[in-house]
C-alpha cells in the first residue's frame, strides 16, 4: 500500500492513508466521517485528527448517490454588487448551515442566456434545491427545471407564474406606497428613474405601482427615464446610472422629485444633484428603493422602501429544506414584510 507522505501533505490523502496512520480499519474511517456516533470517542478524534493533519478531504459522492441526497444547494443571483442580494444569500447560508446544507452561487449578470447556462451545470452537479432571483426565466432554463424534478424557490417576487415556491413582497404596492407618500408631501412633479434592464417583472411591477399612484393624484405619469448601460458588464443599477437618469430627466423639462427603481440610483442623483450646486430636499427630493446600507449614511439621508433581504434568504432555504426532507409546504408562497423608511432627502 502506497503511504507517500508527499502525496499525504499535497492534499490527495486518500480513506487508506487516514486509516494507516489512526491504526483503524477503513470501514472505522468511513464511519468516522458518515456517522460518528457509531465510534467511541477516543477513536474518533484519533482519526479526525489524523485526516486534519494529512489534509484529507472525504469524498461523499456514493454516499450521496446512493441516498439520492448531495447536501447542496445551488443558488443563482444576477448580480454580487447589490448589497440586499448578499443579505438574501446570508439569509440563506444561516439556514442551510442548522441542516448541515452546503451551497454554490453563480453570478448571471442579469442575462437569461446565462441564467440557463448556470441552472444546467447545477443540474448536472446533482443539487437537492435550487434558488433563483425573480420569476423572469427563459424558455430553456423553465424546460431544464421541469425535467430535472428539482425543488426550486424564487425570491424578491411572490407575483406568478411561479414554478414550484417563492418568497418575497407585492412590489406594485411598494412603488405605489412610496409614490403616495411623495404625493403627500406637496411634490405634484415627479419624476421616476426606472432600472435599466427591460422585462424584470419586480422592477416592471415597482414602477408601474408607483406611476398609477401618480395617475390616481392627477398627476403626470410620463417622467420616466432608464438610464443606458454603456457595456453588458457595467451593472444595471449604479451611482452613474443615477447621474445619468437625472440628467435626462432635467432635459426632459425637470422634476421637483424623483422616485428611483433602485438606492443606488438615487444616491447617483444625490451625487449629481450635488455636483450641479442643487440642494435635496429644497431643490430637488430623492426617494430610492432597498435601503441600503449608505441609504442611512449619505446625507441628509435617503427616504426609501426597506426590504427584508435576510428574511426573503431564510424563507427559501427553510422552504427548500422542508421539501427536501418530505415535510409539507402549506404556504409555497411566503410574504416578507417590506416598510417604508422615512428620512431627509425626500
Amino acid at each position: 500500500m502506497n503511504h507517500d507522505p508527499a502525496k499525504r501533505l499535497s492534499g490527495w490523502a486518500t480513506m487508506s492513508d487516514v486509516a494507516h496512520a489512526a491504526g483503524v480499519s477503513l470501514m472505522t474511517v468511513s464511519r468516522v466521517y458518515k456517522n460518528p456516533s457509531a465510534v467511541s470517542v477516543g477513536t474518533r478524534e484519533r482519526v479526525l485528527s489524523e485526516g486534519e493533519r494529512l489534509g484529507f478531504v472525504p469524498n461523499m459522492l456514493a454516499g450521496n448517490l446512493a441516498s439520492g441526497r448531495s447536501a447542496m444547494i445551488g443558488i443563482v443571483v444576477p448580480s454580487l454588487r447589490n448589497s440586499n442580494n448578499a443579505n438574501s444569500i446570508q439569509g440563506m447560508a444561516d439556514r442551510l448551515r442548522q441542516s448541515s446544507y452546503q451551497f454554490m452561487i453563480t453570478n448571471t449578470g442579469y442575462s437569461l442566456e446565462s441564467e440557463a447556462a448556470a441552472v444546467a451545470a447545477f443540474i448536472r452537479r446533482r443539487p437537492d434545491g435550487l434558488v433563483l432571483t425573480g420569476t423572469r426565466h427563459g424558455e430553456e432554463t423553465r424546460a431544464l427545471l421541469h425535467g430535472s424534478g428539482l425543488p426550486v424557490v424564487e425570491v424578491w417576487e411572490t407575483e406568478g407564474p411561479i414554478i414550484d415556491m417563492a418568497t418575497g413582497f407585492r412590489n406594485h404596492d411598494a412603488g405605489a406606497e412610496i409614490a403616495r407618500y411623495l404625493i403627500a408631501k406637496g411634490y405634484d412633479r415627479i419624476g421616476y428613474l426606472d432600472y435599466p434592464v427591460p422585462g424584470l417583472r419586480r422592477y416592471d411591477a415597482r414602477r408601474e405601482g408607483a406611476l398609477q399612484a401618480l395617475r390616481d393624484a392627477g398627476l403626470r405619469a410620463d417622467l420616466v427615464v432608464s438610464p443606458q448601460r454603456e457595456d453588458a458588464t457595467e451593472d444595471a443599477s449604479s451611482f452613474r446610472g443615477g447621474a445619468s437618469g437625472l440628467t435626462q430627466l432635467l432635459e426632459a423639462g425637470g422634476a421637483r422629485a424623483v422616485l428611483c427603481a433602485s438606492d443606488l440610483l438615487a444616491v447617483g442623483v444625490m451625487f449629481e444633484a450635488q455636483r450641479r450646486g442643487m440642494r435635496v430636499p429644497d431643490d430637488l427630493a430623492v426617494a430610492g428603493f432597498g435601503d441600503f446600507e449608505i441609504a442611512a449614511e449619505i446625507p441628509p439621508g435617503l427616504t426609501t422602501i426597506r426590504t427584508q433581504g435576510y428574511q426573503m434568504g431564510w424563507a427559501a432555504a427553510d422552504m427548500l429544506v422542508s421539501r427536501i426532507e418530505g415535510n409539507p409546504i402549506d404556504t409555497p408562497v411566503r410574504n416578507v414584510d417590506y416598510s417604508l423608511v422615512q428620512r431627509g432627502s425626500a
